[in-house]
């Protein structure tokens, strides 16, 4: 399967402007022949979560399958590849999401399937972050609801895990990625703020922990939210399960694009080098879980 990650610029307030730049860096990944593209977190709007509250946030929510959905589904379909975005999502009882939904390459809606059988139209971020650290100041749960479950899809016969952002510093959804049988975990990220150092690095040492590729996508450069500047740090990379960084953009540049080609006869050679996942004791653990952890 070969990949591309996009690295998209700050968003504005107007859907259907960031919508005509985020499909002009897809067809421009599309020309190098891949199966498969990845855009940020929440990338047909601005990252509202950062900074002073915005009351008016809500105005982009969607449901899967509206008009956001409608889009891409097009052009996925128009370039044979298929896409990964993340978007505000309205579900239909009223819940906020933040969201990650994957078409085919004929801009059909792929479902993903929880551990216990359940089907879901998008993947949910697990964790909505209130974080006031340094130069970090999110609060997204303010606005969105936890995710119900981590899942994977089936796109093409190849298994995929995802997880938005935050998620990635909990090693419960990487565990519970590679125990529902994802090859390979897409990360897709609006990140910024003094864990730019960690980033890529976090990165590897997870897909060699649990033995999967990891395609991120961040966005790079400053985005303007009602005065609230907010720069993006980029550093979008593919990584292999072995650890090796296939393809990384650069930081605080906007936009970039980078390919990669994986190879999935590396996995069992990476999971055979580095047996962790077999060593696992998992009920050594359980006592973790029975009861409400202490700060």
């Amino acid at each position: 399967m070969r990949v591309a990650a996009v690295q998209s610029g700050g968003c504005g307030p107007s859907v259907p402007e960031n919508l005509a730049n985020l499909a002009g860096y897809v067809r421009d990944a599309a020309r190098e022949n891949v199966d498969l593209v990845l855009l940020p977190e929440l990338c047909t709007t601005p990252y509202f979560a950062a900074g002073p509250f915005d009351p008016d946030a809500h105005r982009w929510a969607e449901p899967v399958g509206g008009p956001t959905t409608e889009f891409f589904s097009g052009i996925a379909g128009e370039t044979s590849t298929a896409l990964a975005f993340g978007m505000v999502e309205r579900a239909a009882d009223g819940t906020i999401y933040n969201s990650l939904v994957l078409l085919d390459s004929r801009g059909n809606l792929v479902e993903g399937e929880g551990p216990d059988g359940a089907r879901y139209q998008a993947f949910r971020k697990l964790t909505a972050p209130s974080v006031f650290s340094g130069d970090l100041t999110v609060d997204e749960a303010a606005y969105c609801t936890p995710g119900p479950s981590p899942m994977t899809f089936d796109l093409d016969g190849v298994r995929l895990g995802a997880l938005i952002c935050y998620d990635r510093a909990f090693s419960e959804v990487w565990l519970a990625n590679r125990h529902l049988g994802a090859d390979v975990v897409l990360a897709a990220v609006s990140s910024f703020g003094w864990r730019e150092d960690l980033f890529v690095d976090d990165l590897r040492i997870r897909a060699m922990e649990v033995g999967v590729f990891v395609v991120a996508a961040n966005r790079a450069g400053a985005e303007d939210h009602r005065g609230q500047v907010t720069d993006f740090f980029g550093r979008s990379c593919i990584i292999a399960p072995s650890g090796e960084v296939l393809a990384e953009a650069s930081a605080h540049q906007q936009p970039e694009i980078i390919t990669a080609e994986l190879d999935f006869s590396e996995l069992g050679k990476a999971r055979s080098l580095w047996p962790v996942w077999n060593d696992r004791r998992p009920k050594l653990y359980a006592f973790m879980y029975q009861s409400t952890p202490e700060n």
